[in-house]
């Protein structure tokens, strides 16, 4: 869990970033493929992100909703 929370945090603020918005059009299979794991596992992180009020998670799109708390995480 520890590496991978901070895995896919670096990646959302990271795209984020690049996209210049907090509202990224991505799928979980795109952020799986670009992280080297399964898509479950990215979906089950999301789902923690969203239940810490981090994320807003719909169809093809994730929110970032606190920005200081992923950066938190990334930066453990």
């Amino acid at each position: 869990w520890n590496s991978m929370d901070r895995r896919v945090a670096a990646f959302l603020l990271e795209e984020a970033a690049i996209e210049g918005t907090d509202r990224l059009r991505i799928t979980h299979e795109a952020i799986a493929n670009h992280l080297g794991t399964h898509r479950e596992v990215v979906t089950r992180m999301l789902r923690y992100f969203q239940g810490e009020g981090m994320v807003k998670l719909a169809r093809g799109c994730v929110e970032i909703l606190d920005e200081g708390r992923l950066a938190g995480l990334r930066d453990t």
